[in-house]
């Protein structure tokens, strides 16, 4: 089984979610009270395996060195073999625990921009109250990804 064959998976599964969605939500575009919600549906799922997939590549870059160090301590037998496999598996398991923590946070912060730009809101709404955007603007600011 090759490395992609879990991403493939995930790649028909998105693509059955999404046609059933859009399905769902193209009728539901030609009826004046429901087109906002079909297209919040829409959108929803969209973008859903779009964020699990930047997510992943970020926290595999941020990972690489870490598991590169442990992957060469590990075959020049600088540790021994039980408590090697448990930290493997230890690291394996906190791999894909902040990439999901992490996917499902920038799904739900880009579907709220989205749910706001839809219903005509201000954004600025949204974002002055999120806890974790408010802790990071000071650092997209020195690294000049957001300009306020």
């Amino acid at each position: 089984m090759p490395p992609t064959f879990l991403l493939f998976i995930g790649l028909m599964l998105y693509i059955a979610i999404m046609a059933i969605s859009l399905a769902l939500c193209i009728p539901m575009l030609l009826i004046k009270s429901k087109k906002i919600l079909a297209k919040k549906i829409i959108f929803t799922v969209a973008i859903s395996f779009p964020c699990l997939i930047v997510v992943g590549i970020a926290i595999a870059i941020i990972f690489l060195l870490p598991a590169l160090l442990y992957f060469w301590i590990a075959n020049n037998n600088y540790i021994p073999r039980t408590p090697g496999i448990i930290l493997a598996i230890v690291g394996l398991l906190t791999f894909v625990t902040i990439i999901a923590v992490c996917s499902l946070y920038l799904w739900y912060f880009v579907s709220n921009i989205l749910y706001k730009r839809l219903d005509q809101k201000p954004v600025s709404e949204f974002l002055n109250k999120d806890k974790i955007y408010i802790y990071l603007k000071p650092f997209l600011n020195k690294f000049k990804i957001i300009n306020s």
